[in-house]
């Protein structure tokens, strides 16, 4: 995993990562997402949310194997950093003139992030404070690539978060 994060960076920074588009099912992108998550959240205890609402679209175009990796880091991170209570995976939905906007949010009640560090986190190598690299591993690049690759996608992504709320 860490070598291909950094394989993954380093076609990013070269310009040379390839954004496809095809037909995707966002909702199963999700469902397989917390289905592979599943394992380590009921070894902690944690409830695992899906809440696609009904009669969203499912179906989009666009390159869904960069946004299940987007959706994996991010659900992999909110896992990672919550002992208790659950983590939530959302979509909200709207079209206007056939195009599709979709908001994506992975909410947690985990240990949050004081706000002068929410800056620091999409930073390539970079994580909170390195007492959570000790404690809970990890090399600072997930949340470095899912901005990069949103932002390739033509999105935006950013963070909110409470310390010791979520």
């Amino acid at each position: 995993t860490i070598i291909n994060d950094i394989l993954d960076f380093s076609k990013i920074e070269a310009g040379k990562m390839d954004i496809e588009a095809f037909s995707f099912d966002l909702c199963l992108v999700f469902e397989e997402v917390a289905e592979m998550m599943a394992p380590r959240a009921e070894e902690k205890g944690l409830d695992l949310v899906v809440r696609y609402p009904a009669g969203s679209p499912r179906f989009f175009v666009g390159d869904g194997d960069r946004i299940r990796q987007v959706v994996t880091n991010l659900m992999g991170n909110a896992v990672k950093f919550t002992n208790a209570g659950h983590v939530l995976i959302t979509a909200e939905c709207g079209i206007e003139d056939a195009f599709a906007e979709v908001k994506i949010s992975v909410s947690d009640t985990g240990i949050g992030i004081a706000p002068d560090k929410t800056t620091l986190l999409f930073q390539q190598f970079t994580q909170a404070d390195s007492s959570t690299t000790r404690r809970y591993g990890g090399t600072g690049l997930g949340l470095a690539i899912s901005k990069k690759l949103v932002e390739l996608m033509g999105g935006s992504i950013y963070l909110e978060s409470t310390e010791g709320v979520g």
